[in-house]
């Protein structure tokens, strides 16, 4: 029989510790990585350390051994006649092995079967917490972002009338050149905001044109409504009357409010590579009520002069 103390250069009464030690000592000098001629000695050495570290399995192996060795013994005194007192060793053996039986085995046992259990539970455990707390997370981040834009939602969308300016001559309402997606630039001079809460029209701009732009829509002769859009974002327009006729819009880079225009008394505009344009007939909408703006001339729409623009603006 394979005495794996002896591989692993130990006594048999060795502990766990020594085992773990005597293994990594003779790992480093024959593992095939290192020494390609040891691969048949490594081979028994690992057999040697993965029963060996094994309670279960060194219980088993140590009964073999001892059994393998007192067979041995008896024969050895039946063949040499040697007076050995090997009752004495049986009788040892027995009660460890009774010792054994009624005590190791059966803790070892109840050790397993509680670790797989306890395994068990902490694996269910673990997904009935992230089976929760997804859609709480979910929940949670939906109603964070609901309460950061519900305060512009409610402004770009209220029926506050827009007060009118008092300077004799007609500016923009604004005195910087900062404006976000959804600010309502011309105030004084367009006047109030056309909405109709009967049949709440709902239209979605997405300007992916490279420049700022303001849309002005008009609903048959009125203007109904206008607004800044920014580069590269979108905005929804709430309310608006059931039929939008006309889309105007201009486009440009670095909005200045001392900008003035050549052919209209009005104050603000691009700075750089400013550009008119106004819809054809069939007004762009897609199925989803939507309104794409592309870099150039989107279609649609066609390019027009300042002069035919504010035309149509200002009446």
């Amino acid at each position: 029989m394979i005495n794996y103390y002896e591989i692993l250069g130990l006594n048999s009464t060795a502990g766990i510790l020594e085992i773990k030690a005597s293994f990594r000592q003779l790992a480093k000098i024959y593992h095939p990585d290192k020494n390609p001629e040891g691969i048949e000695h490594f081979t028994k050495i690992l057999k040697a350390y993965e029963t060996l570290s094994d309670p279960a399995l060194k219980a088993t192996y140590d009964y073999k051994l001892n059994y393998f060795k007192s067979q041995n013994q008896y024969q050895t005194k039946n063949t040499t006649s040697v007076n050995t007192k090997t009752w004495k060793f049986d009788e040892r053996e027995l009660k460890r092995r009774q010792y054994y039986n009624d005590h190791i085995k059966k803790y070892a046992k109840q050790t397993s079967e509680y670790m797989a259990e306890a395994e068990t539970k902490k694996n269910y455990n673990e997904f009935k917490y992230i089976l929760f707390a997804t859609p709480l997370a979910v929940i949670l981040f939906l109603l964070i972002m609901n309460l950061a834009t519900r305060d512009r939602r409610e402004i770009l969308n209220s029926d506050v009338p827009i007060t009118s300016g008092t300077d004799t001559e007609e500016t923009i309402s604004k005195n910087n050149s900062t404006f976000k997606t959804g600010d309502e630039p011309y105030t004084n001079l367009l006047g109030k905001a056309k909405y109709d809460s009967t049949h709440n029209e709902t239209l979605k701009i997405k300007n992916l044109s490279h420049k700022d732009a303001i849309f002005f829509l008009f609903s048959k002769k009125e203007l109904a409504r206008c607004f800044f859009v920014l580069e590269n974002d979108s905005f929804e327009i709430k309310r608006l009357p059931l039929k939008i006729k006309d889309i105007y819009y201009m486009s440009g880079l670095d909005f200045d409010t001392s900008f003035q225009f050549k052919e209209a008394f009005i104050k603000g505009g691009f700075s750089k590579d400013q550009e008119f344009y106004k819809s054809t007939q069939a007004i762009p909408f897609n199925s989803f009520n939507e309104l794409t703006l592309l870099p150039g001339i989107t279609k649609g729409f066609k390019k027009t002069d300042e002069k035919d623009f504010f035309k149509r603006i200002i009446k």
